[in-house]
């Protein structure tokens, strides 16, 4: 046996020893009444219970039941049951640029800086839905499978950069090709799933490809909100040092010009169009709470979860046992006071000088 709240116990203890309390101040008023009444003899002459007599039956009844409801509230357990969790759940894949033009400072301190905070917020709202991670560059990445736990989530979050993804670039397409594939799950039919890609919209591919991979993921039943991260006046690549972690230039096109990233609203609007989702500019004003709105109003689906093994309460008994006990307690008291009120009827009914 062990205790859910073993830190309880010590009401097995304390609630007899105010019972106990309780029955010696009740058995002194008594005694007191039958000094006033002429003592104990004189009571009983006048038809009423022996006052002095210690009350021994309520105290065997009424100690062991504040003990059994002292042990009942420490959640005595034993015995083992099988257990399924169940949850009311959603699909949500972030889609997560990690290319380098999210080095850019057009928004403080970087675009991708941004982009950790807004997917920290969603880990930290979202509770309860599961939630994957792919990050993409040039090519993309399944980070982190569909999971309820936010909290290794946000481990993965807080360690993006530019160098887990060993392909330079931004392919759109790839990732929300890996993102539609993971947010299905193993049970497709069930329930609405959404990708959230977080990205400033640039792409190195043919615009039309990603609309289709898009197209795709609608037809699945996903839909795409796309939030838009950087400003359209843009700002230039910066060359890091891994080491480092200083700028230590910025990046030049073959023509030696100073390479300018800049958000492109179009294509992440177009990405939302195709798939029934919203496009949301992260510099707008409550833009991550349009998000959740938009994630909150999703259809949950009640899921199974694990299956654990677990000790039974058995705290019932206990109670149950207790209530027995005061039960017959009041059974006693009340069967004592008819007969001292049918003794009474007696003693009234005889004439006066007629023996009993």
């Amino acid at each position: 046996m062990n205790f859910v709240r073993p830190e309880m116990l010590g009401l097995a203890l304390a609630l007899p020893a105010l019972v106990a309390l309780g029955i010696a101040g009740h058995v002194r008023r008594r005694r007191r009444v039958a000094r006033i009444l002429g003592g104990a003899g004189s009571a009983q002459g006048r038809g009423t219970a022996d006052l002095s007599r210690f009350p021994a039956l309520r105290f065997t009844l009424l100690i062991p039941a504040a003990a059994l409801l002292g042990v009942a509230a420490a959640g005595p357990r034993w015995g083992t049951e099988v257990v399924e969790t169940r949850s009311r759940s959603v699909n949500v894949v972030l889609a997560l640029d990690v290319s380098k033009s999210m080095l850019a400072s057009d928004v403080k301190p970087n675009r991708l800086e941004r982009q950790r905070l807004l997917a920290t917020r969603l880990l930290r709202e979202l509770r309860g839905d599961r939630i994957g991670l792919v990050v993409f560059a040039g090519r993309a990445y399944v980070l982190s499978p569909l999971t309820v736990d936010h909290a290794a989530l946000r481990l993965f979050v807080d360690a993006l950069d530019p160098e887990i993804v060993s392909q330079g670039g931004s392919s759109l397409a790839s990732a929300l090709t890996q993102a539609a594939d993971l947010a299905r799950g193993e049970q497709p039919e069930r329930g609405e799933r959404a990708i959230v890609l977080i990205s400033d919209g640039e792409a190195l591919e043919d615009e039309a490809a990603v609309v289709q991979a898009a197209a795709r993921a609608a037809q699945l039943g996903i839909t795409i909100h796309t939030v838009a991260i950087g400003t359209p006046e843009g700002a230039p690549v910066p060359e890091v040092d891994p080491g480092t972690g200083r700028v230590i230039g910025y990046k030049r096109d073959p023509d030696g010009e100073t390479v300018v990233s800049r958000r492109n609203d179009a294509l992440l609007a177009r990405i939302a169009r195709a798939a029934g989702g919203r496009f949301i500019r992260a510099d707008a004003a409550g833009a991550t709470d349009l998000l959740l709105d938009e994630l909150r109003a999703m259809q949950r689906t009640s899921t199974a979860g694990e299956s654990t093994v677990q000790l039974k309460e058995r705290f019932t008994w206990f109670v149950a046992l207790a209530l027995a006990l005061i039960a017959l307690d009041a059974v006693f008291v009340r069967a004592g006071a008819f007969a001292v009120r049918r003794e009474r009827v007696i003693d009234t009914s005889l004439e006066p000088g007629e023996a009993r």
